[in-house]
């Protein structure tokens, strides 16, 4: 599934919708950024490969990040 297919899905549970997903890696000298994996939980370190998810959630938009397109799935399916 192309990662453009994702738009205007919404993760169960949650009052949000997918506005984008994109292919991430955040590379800063110097320092490492960490963040959450939404489906799992685990630490992911942004600077190797992951997805960046755009949520719109009311009047915001919210940035999470995801391993790869398979815990994006899940997470979507909330499997």
């Amino acid at each position: 599934m192309a990662l453009s297919d994702y738009a205007g899905r919404s993760p169960k549970g949650r009052d949000a919708t997918v506005v984008r997903v994109a292919p991430h890696r955040l590379w800063r000298p110097g320092g490492e950024r960490v963040e959450s994996c939404a489906y799992s939980g685990e630490e992911l370190s942004l600077s190797e490969r992951h997805l960046l998810v755009v949520l719109d959630v009311g009047d915001d938009r919210v940035r999470e990040y995801v391993r790869d397109e398979s815990c994006l799935r899940a997470w979507l399916n909330d499997e």
